[in-house]
């Protein structure tokens, strides 16, 4: 067995609105040898992991998975399962799973749910591991250090806890949130909305409060300047420095690095010179300025400031170990270290206790060291300081705390400047009023951590991340721009530009996403078919794009998902038979599910517009939580009908020729699609269908219907405004029709048209796509034959997986069933060469269609024959 192919799908796909994982899956030799088929293999995979059995597969009920092993399933079924039980064994939890089978042989397309993508990955390659031990005899495989390795990489590239807690926050919020790179910032919202925070560092935060925060020095000048009670003490650089200090101030001291974080290289309670020598001689040698300030008695509390609220507050207790009398003092670390809680750094909601200089010089103090033995029940602190990325624990006293002290930390975190602050106060009693004499800030902290209030040892868990997030947005409109999504078979880029053009006005810059680039405003920053995820996340990301109006793929969706969780406008054009047997979509019915993704995500309140005329778009109306807007070109159609009758907004086209909107039982009428200029007169029928479309989405989202008759008129089926899509040019006498019509659908709706144009004779240039079937592309040469006089077919550059001549020839047999009179066929491979050809046979009053590949060829040949090359002749291929 072999992994072909591995897809990541990020944002909602075609299995789950969760990330999945979609891998393809070459069987080999084990197509033909089901579970059931294979001697104890169902009794050795459970040995290995008994809580397969657990499982529910398809049957629906615990054991289901194991009947199914019994009767007989295939491997891409069986590693599905695994691969989840190893990540929920490893403490990720998920659930969902699917196996799909391709129609080529022994091809299988595995998707489960993930987390993190190395562990996911490696979930099923350790699955597959495993697997392959057991056919071949190896019954002594063991499934922990597959569990182990899976675990261990999941919390190496996760999110910490912190930036995580915000993550969820925004999600469960439905703010767009997404990970930039692989440490801690997250970017909040969407294009000119969009915020920033690295931990818990806001993109609101201002960089001289933070400096102010990291000099501690000038931390306690600002506090006391303002009367907040904070302890004596002074800076030295050196170690004659630190005794002189330390003299004036008088024991018991604290010192701790000037620009010191999280708790790192602080000692408290010195009580005389020797200890002092002791915790000097333990330093970092790198800290080269120190502050040595008096030491207060009392609690160690952690009091969370967000936008000048206390939102949580803790008690934080140093780390400690309890002595058996037998073991250890390193031995006992090294025991509760094992606690599943504790991990490296930030992984976890605790810290691993550190084995290192911090807990030596600390145990010094007290004529311990790390081999100590402590009777039993004696508790010992290793620790210094209660920090929790040394080794601390956290209990929430939130509800405990006295006005007159949460009045103190608000006012030394707006004194710093910070809109995100960790005040850390030393008093005995946190809920008795404030006096300055026995209560103290020690310290003002950026980019506080918030686990210890997510993930108290004892307490209320408060939730953090969401106060950061309630404070960056109040809600979803805040932080995202409207987006507009539109998919579908055919007319998707027409739409998707008409929608720009609609909702673009003075002061809002309009991103899109299309066939032929990415655009911000009139700039085009790239270009190629940007359809999918990637581009729509250039236009998402943007800090300059106010609304989004992106065209949204069938392959994107299938190579990684949605770029976004939700859209405030859904539109669907239409779905028809195409791309079939491409990545495990196979039927027409699984095509329209990959489509109605779009209606499924629209959020609640936002707008679903739907092709009224088309029944399998009809059926979405029942999947999505938006308002559904009914478009038809027939007043007739019942569904419109049914809409109208219910007080819904629909757009449709009447019996005479009129555009209308009918919201709430009134009649507006829009203009005759006759003087819109994309209907072409009124001919075409497919673009009046996007032009309704693009209509309703624009008037859902506050244009004015006097507003969008501008707009209609302004927009023309030209190269500037809509390249490539019915572009009717005059050349030397001739008309040349440029088009993208490449499927079925499309060329029939294109034909309908060209048959109400005035020309002498046609000549049709087309290739088809080499991912059609084969009778696929036998009709569209027989479409293209019949609608034409002359027809010269040719290929695409990208083949698809055609060899040369392929799709030509079957084009030609389709073709041939066509050809009477004085029709002729043509071959003529390369895609310049057989815009020359036809132009070569044409005269002046003739009609010359481009169903272009690559536009560039296209507008090179019509300007070399307007620059008055000269022509060749070309030879054509029998």
């Amino acid at each position: 067995m072999k992994i072909n192919r591995v897809r990541y799908l990020k944002g909602p796909n075609y299995f789950s609105y969760k990330p999945t994982l979609w891998i393809e899956l070459d069987l080999e030799e084990m197509e033909f040898r089901p579970s059931n088929t294979i001697p104890h293999f169902t009794e050795q995979l459970l040995n290995v992991i008994p809580s397969l059995q657990t499982h529910t597969c398809s049957l629906g009920y615990e054991g289901g998975f194991v009947e199914r092993l019994k009767e007989g399933t295939w491997m891409g079924h069986i590693l599905e399962h695994i691969a989840l039980e190893l990540q929920w064994l490893a403490g990720i939890k998920v659930k969902r799973g699917k196996t799909i089978t391709s129609e080529k042989k022994g091809i299988y397309f595995v998707t489960f749910d993930y987390k993190e993508p190395k562990s996911g990955l490696f979930s099923f390659e350790a699955a597959l591991e495993i697997v392959e031990h057991l056919l071949r005899g190896e019954t002594a495989v063991q499934a922990k250090p597959y569990i182990d390795k899976i675990e261990s990489l999941y919390y190496e590239h996760k999110l910490g806890p912190s930036t995580e807690a915000i993550f969820n926050a925004a999600f469960d919020k439905k703010i767009p949130v997404e990970r930039i790179g692989t440490d801690s910032l997250l970017r909040l919202g969407t294009g000119s909305k969009q915020k920033y925070v690295q931990a818990t560092t806001t993109s609101q935060t201002s960089m001289i409060a933070v400096e102010n925060s990291c000099d501690k020095q000038v931390t306690k000048s600002i506090l006391e300047s303002i009367g907040v009670p904070v302890p004596k003490g002074e800076v030295a650089t050196t170690i004659e420095e630190i005794f002189e200090a330390a003299d004036r101030l008088g024991y018991p001291l604290v010192i701790k690095p000037l620009n010191g974080r999280q708790g790192q290289g602080v000692n408290t309670n010195i009580k005389s010179r020797d200890e002092l020598f002791n915790v000097v001689t333990c330093m970092e040698k790198h800290d080269k300025e120190f502050i040595i300030e008096r030491y207060f008695e009392g609690n160690d509390y952690r009091l969370l400031v967000v936008n000048d609220r206390l939102v949580a507050a803790s008690l934080r207790m140093p780390p400690f170990v309890i002595g058996n009398g037998k073991d250890s003092i390193r031995e006992l670390i090294e025991e509760e270290n094992k606690n599943p809680l504790r991990g490296e750094g930030h992984e976890k909601p605790m810290t691993k206790i550190p084995l290192n200089y911090i807990v030596s010089c600390y145990l010094e103090k007290w004529n311990m060291n790390l081999e100590y033995v402590p009777e039993k029940g004696r508790v010992i602190q290793v620790v210094g300081n209660a920090n929790l990325s040394t080794g601390g624990q956290a209990i929430d006293v939130t509800d405990e705390v006295d006005p007159t002290i949460r009045d103190m930390a608000v006012t030394a975190a707006k004194a710093i400047g910070l809109d995100v602050a960790g005040v850390d106060v030393i008093c005995p009693d946190i809920s008795t009023p404030l006096d300055p004499e026995k209560v103290t800030v020690v310290e003002v902290n950026a980019a506080p951590g918030i686990r210890m209030h997510h993930y108290p040892s004892k307490g209320k868990k408060r939730d953090v991340g969401k106060e950061i997030v309630d404070y960056l947005f109040s809600n979803r409109t805040d932080a995202s721009i409207p987006i507009v999504s539109i998919t579908g078979t055919n007319g998707k880029t027409t739409t998707t530009r008409m929608v720009k053009h609609f909702l673009e006005e003075e002061g809002t810059t309009v991103g899109m996403t299309n066939s032929d680039g990415v655009y911000v405003g009139n700039q085009c920053i790239d270009e190629g078919d940007c359809s999918g995820p990637i581009s729509a996340r250039k236009i998402l990301s943007h800090p300059r794009v106010d609304i989004a109006v992106l065209e949204t793929a069938r392959g994107g969706i299938l190579r990684e998902g949605l770029a976004f969780r939700h859209c405030d406008v859904g539109i669907v054009t239409n779905v028809s038979e195409d791309h079939l047997g491409k990545d495990g979509i196979e039927t027409f019915d699984q095509l329209v599910k990959v489509k109605r993704i779009i209606p499924e995500v629209v959020i609640e309140n936002g707008y679903c517009i739907l092709n009224a005329d088309d029944p399998e778009v009809v059926k979405m109306a029942g999947y999505t939580d938006g308002q559904v807007i009914f478009t038809s070109l027939s007043e007739n159609n019942t569904h419109l009908i049914e809409a109208i009758n219910k007080g819904d907004t629909v757009w449709y086209l009447n019996s005479k020729g009129m555009i209308v909107c009918n919201e709430n039982g009134d009649e507006i009428s829009f203009l005759p699609a006759k003087d819109i200029p994309i209907t072409i007169n009124g001919h075409a029928k497919h673009n009046i269908s996007n032009l309704l479309q693009a209509l309703a989405a624009a008037y859902s989202q506050g244009q004015t219907i006097e507003k969008l008759k501008e707009k209609a008129i302004s927009f023309q089926p030209n190269v500037e405004q809509s390249k490539g899509r019915f572009n009717i040019l005059n050349v030397k006498g001739r008309q040349i029709l440029l088009d993208y019509a490449h499927n079925i659908a499309g060329l029939h709706a294109f034909f309908d048209t060209v048959q109400h144009l005035d020309a002498n004779k046609i000549f049709t240039v087309f290739a088809a796509p080499g991912d059609r079937p084969d009778h696929d592309i036998i009709k569209m040469g027989k479409i293209a034959v019949k609608n034409s006089d002359e027809t010269i077919f040719r290929e695409d550059k990208d083949l698809r997986g055609r060899l040369p001549l392929e799709t030509a020839k079957l084009l030609r047999i389709g073709g041939t069933e066509e050809l009477s009179g004085q029709k002729r066929i043509h071959m003529i491979m390369d895609e310049m060469n057989a815009y020359q050809h036809a132009w070569n046979l044409s005269v002046e009053g003739d009609l010359l269609i481009f169903l272009y590949d690559h536009f560039p060829t296209v507008t090179e040949f019509i300007e070399k024959v307007q620059s008055h090359v000269e022509t060749k002749a070309i030879k054509n291929i029998s």
